[in-house]
């Protein structure tokens, strides 16, 4: 794990020489899901919009609190995903689950989470959904760009809108 950044977010430039960096095909995102049957439609748009960006992904619901999306997450360090994008409900008691992915070398990314770390090393990046002409006045990544640009330890922001490629709004 990198000193004083998160997993995935070590990069402020581009680095001098090129790197080859993982396959999409092998890409593995681990998402874990709201247990608010409203977000289910978000978690599902999310799965399908990572696939069709040629990404595996692997999907654990929420199942009713907070101890299974931790559960979720821990799963998903056993199963040596690239990333795991995280759909929190509880904004508390996520720090032990976060630093084990982060000694695990895996990025963490928040998806319209109400989770805010004071350490802002338990996390890569901040997904914030947005449409395909929202005027965002900021970069707007497909959401397979973006998870590459973790994955890949990439310059990128905290924040970061991506679009959901190839999926319904």
């Amino acid at each position: 794990m990198p000193q004083d950044k998160a997993v995935g977010d070590t990069q402020e430039t581009e680095a001098a020489i090129a790197h080859d960096g993982i396959d999409r095909a092998d890409a593995t995102v681990g998402v874990v899901g709201s247990a608010d049957p409203d977000n289910a439609n978000l978690d599902s748009r999310i799965v399908e919009a990572i696939g069709n960006d040629r990404m595996p992904a692997l999907y654990a619901a929420g199942n009713t609190d907070a101890g299974s999306q931790q559960r979720a997450v821990s799963d998903f360090l056993d199963r040596n995903v690239k990333a795991i994008v995280l759909h929190a409900d509880q904004s508390t008691g996520w720090e032990e689950a976060l630093t084990k992915a982060r000694k695990a070398g895996i990025p963490v990314v928040l998806l319209a989470s109400s989770i805010e770390p004071d350490d802002q090393t338990l996390y890569a990046a901040r997904l914030v959904v947005v449409s395909h002409d929202a005027q965002t006045g900021g970069v707007n990544y497909a959401i397979g760009d973006a998870l590459m640009r973790v994955i890949d330890d990439k310059p990128h922001t905290k924040t970061m809108n991506v679009l959901l490629t190839g999926v319904a709004e």
